[in-house]
């Protein structure tokens, strides 16, 4: 199974602005010169790939959108800025392709606002086939094509939409890929996925505070968890930003490594930035995971726990992971 993450920005496209690229511009060029007045030899390559993620091109502004591949069929995970990228992919790399498969968490701005812009929506004879658990489904999709929300209504693409309603924690086959949402913390409500092809499970929970923290308190909502290869958390804030948003539906990676150990994931992405959050912020989160993890791993040899084998970073926009 092959996962790439189209956008992993939340609540609003957040691009780098004019002065932001130059003041990372003249870091950079410092840092390199500092490096080659040092007489340490290095080539441009080998100096950014050692460059931090807030400097060697950040984390990307596009909201929350991921491809997941497995045999011959193809998932997108929520359609925000970030599909209109991989709608131009699509488009330059397998134009042909009629059928496409969306699922949506949920309708928030941020995870609808890419559908207008995908292209193959207005190219007769392709088909596209959504699905969510909300019962309100079509009239959210309604809501979108509306003027003056944007000037195409929904009637002039409705015959290229076919709408599946998904029933909660029950599996749904979509080709060589087994899908079964599970219900997250969030307003409205939020139904992460859990994907599976060939013995490997994706555990998609973006837009979820994760409030509910035990496995009694999950319920069947834990499966969503359990043994992920790959999780995708949400990590809006740092782990003080969120006690001071309690019910605002975001979390923070802390609360994921915590999650991801207990249940056994081996990968473990954090996303759905903050659009106020500046690379670095982003960067400085990051880093205090790190200590945070640090420390709970010194926590656990004291008490002569095995320590988990758990990877984790911060997600950025454009990367592949194989599973």
């Amino acid at each position: 199974m092959r996962v790439r993450l189209w956008g992993v920005r939340g609540s609003l496209p957040s691009p780098i602005t004019p002065d932001q690229a130059r003041w990372r511009l003249e870091e950079v060029l410092s840092q390199y010169a500092r490096l080659r007045d040092s007489n340490v030899p290095v080539t441009a390559q080998t100096f950014l790939e050692a460059l931090p993620p807030h400097l060697a091109g950040g984390y990307g502004g596009n909201t929350s959108c991921a491809e997941v591949s497995g045999g011959t069929s193809r998932l997108i995970i929520d359609a925000g800025s970030g599909l209109r990228g991989l709608s131009e992919y699509i488009m330059q790399t397998a134009p042909a392709t009629e059928e496409f498969h969306l699922y949506f968490t949920h309708f928030h701005w941020d995870h609808l606002i890419g559908l207008p812009f995908f292209v193959p929506l207005y190219v007769k004879g392709k088909t596209i086939h959504i699905y969510a658990v909300h019962d309100d489904l079509e009239a959210s999709l309604k809501a979108l094509f509306h003027r003056p929300n944007f000037p195409v209504p929904y009637e002039a693409v409705k015959n290229q939409i076919k709408i599946h309603k998904l029933e909660a924690r029950k599996p749904f086959k979509l080709g060589d890929l087994s899908m079964t949402p599970y219900q997250l913390d969030h307003p409205d409500p939020s139904w992460g996925v859990r994907v599976e092809f060939n013995g490997k499970a994706l555990a998609w929970a973006v837009d979820s505070e994760c409030s509910r923290s035990s496995n009694d308190e999950l319920g069947e909502d834990a499966k969503l968890y359990q043994n992920a290869d790959l999780m995708v958390f949400d990590a809006q804030y740092s782990f003080s930003e969120a006690l001071e948003k309690i019910n605002w539906g975001h979390s923070s990676a802390p609360i994921g490594i915590d999650l991801a150990i207990r249940e056994q994931v081996k990968l473990a992405l954090f996303a759905h930035h903050d659009p106020s959050a500046t690379d670095e912020n982003i960067y400085q989160a990051e880093e205090e995971t790190r200590h945070y993890y640090s420390e709970l791993l010194k926590a656990r040899r004291n008490s002569g726990l095995d320590a988990p084998k758990l990877q984790w970073r911060f997600a950025r926009e454009g990367e592949i992971i194989q599973l």
